[in-house]
């Protein structure tokens, strides 16, 4: 207990999925959370139930592709916690399921908008608040932004963005003397709402079935085998780790 006590964790997405679980598992381990998403009902309720357990929670409504509501979502944390010393850019969304020859640019657009404009946005503003006093961002890739599938193109080209892009960031804060690890966490197939979107617009069996084929420990992930990971490099454990990736796959990557 107490891994990240009395820290300032901004958890984007953070109102389900691998967000909820992560933005769980620092309150528990004694950090101050925000929950930042655009789902306010859900990011409300998890605040609200949260600080009924005795946790210091906020909700705040963040669209990550837009800079305003960085700006404002850090104005707004720094009144009620302080500054920042964890920051987990973790909000995503899907494209369809469909080759690139028949999406349409704005579905490209929209998925670049928040799986890597809304991460470049979060570094960006994380980096400002951090730069003085030090702290951990975290981005959320995906296998698929080291390996990659059909169907998949805008999400494996902005997942393999955030990877380097992490890795970019850390050597520029150790260059620049500012005390802020940047990595990347690479989740396999997890348990989320988000895969369950997949879900409905393929067959579920046969989905199922590949899943178990081609992952070595032929069962999915929870959103809590993500959030260990985030909490390991949030942590001070984690203190000489920069500009690296944690693969958790279920060893997907490793074949």
């Amino acid at each position: 207990m107490g891994r990240v006590q009395d820290k300032v964790a901004i958890i984007t997405g953070g109102a389900s999925g691998i967000g909820e679980g992560t933005v769980r598992l620092l309150a528990q381990e004694g950090a101050k959370v925000v929950i930042a998403d655009v789902q306010a009902n859900l990011g409300q309720a998890l605040a609200d139930e949260l600080h009924g357990a005795g946790a210091q929670a906020l909700f705040v409504e963040l669209d990550v592709a837009e800079e305003d509501a960085w700006v404002a979502a850090m104005e707004t944390v720094q009144q009620h916690f302080g500054t920042p010393s964890i920051l987990f850019n973790n909000a995503g969304v899907l494209p369809p399921h469909t080759g690139l020859e028949n999406l349409e640019l704005a579905d490209w657009r929209r998925v670049m908008s928040v799986n890597i404009d809304g991460v470049f946005l979060g570094i960006k503003h994380g980096i400002r608040a951090m730069k003085r006093e030090g702290g951990s961002i975290i981005n959320t890739s995906s296998i698929y932004g080291i390996v990659s599938a059909p169907y998949t193109g805008p999400y494996t080209a902005a997942k393999g963005a955030v990877r380097t892009i992490s890795k970019s960031a850390a050597l520029e804060c150790a260059m620049l003397g500012y005390p802020i690890r940047v990595n990347s966490v690479h989740p396999g197939f997890i348990q989320t709402p988000m895969s369950l979107q997949v879900a409905e617009s393929i067959d579920k069996e046969k989905r199922d079935r590949r899943m178990r084929r081609i992952t070595p420990l032929k069962h999915r992930g929870e959103p809590a085998d993500i959030a260990y990971g985030v909490l390991y490099l949030a942590s001070d454990e984690a203190k000489y780790v920069t500009g690296t990736e944690l693969v958790i796959d279920g060893g997907v990557t490793a074949q």
